[in-house]
């Protein structure tokens, strides 16, 4: 009796027809849910290359932004983050395209908090939108009324259910991981501000919010 048999090059041009269609149909079936948690590997500019070196820790991912999905007016969604001048709603489709690896895929991962914790997702989205406008905070000092992106998202739930810390604050540090001293960018962008360095200061970042053991990685763009 003789069988038929599929040439082994037909074979490994099944297996990557169908990997592609995986990895599309993953694509076509996520969805982003209110309060899902979008950071972001911001290349491009000196700035975001300095927060990353100085707190990613040799991370295989390392992230310089961090934005939250919330609803806008007419209920779609929208990204909430604090970016350039101020606090902003922007599209989600505009957030995924803005940082690209090289296979032009976004450098977005999504992370999502723990069951216990999403019933004070309404409450933190609401506090959220009520600080839209707000200046961007140059300086990373969390006693002002203006944010920057993680801080934005750290004060969103503090400010929800019964104000307990999901995020963590630790000492900032504006220093190489490598040499110990301050990293030359930070150097230059406060000696430009006209402020000292806010070494030591609590704050919090995207890389550490983003080891938090309160939230889950659901989905990841990049790939």
């Amino acid at each position: 009796m003789k069988f038929n048999t599929i040439p082994r090059f037909s074979l490994f041009f099944l297996a990557i027809l169908l990997f592609s269609c995986a990895s599309q149909n993953a694509s076509d079936t996520f969805e982003l849910q209110r309060g899902d948690l979008l950071f972001q590997d911001l290349d491009g500019s000196s700035l975001s290359d300095a927060i990353e070196e100085v707190t990613a820790e040799n991370k295989p991912m390392s992230f310089s932004h961090v934005g939250i999905i919330v609803p806008d007016e007419n209920e779609d969604l929208v990204v909430l983050e604090a970016i350039g001048e101020a606090v902003q709603l922007t599209s989600v489709d505009s957030f995924l395209t803005r940082s690209l690896n090289t296979d032009r895929m976004p450098k977005v991962r999504v992370a999502r908090l723990k069951k216990y914790h999403q019933a004070r997702i309404p409450e933190a989205v609401s506090f959220g939108k009520s600080l839209l406008g707000l200046p961007y905070d140059s300086v990373y000092l969390m006693s002002d009324s203006s944010y920057y992106c993680s801080e934005l998202i750290y004060d969103m739930f503090k400010h929800s259910g019964d104000g307990s810390e999901i995020f963590k604050l630790k000492p900032m540090t504006f220093k190489d991981s490598k040499t110990g001293k301050f990293h030359p960018v930070w150097l230059d962008y406060y000696k430009k501000l006209g402020v000292e360095i806010p070494e030591g200061e609590p704050g919090c970042n995207p890389n550490g919010m983003s080891e938090s053991k309160e939230i889950d990685w659901v989905f990841d763009y990049s790939k």
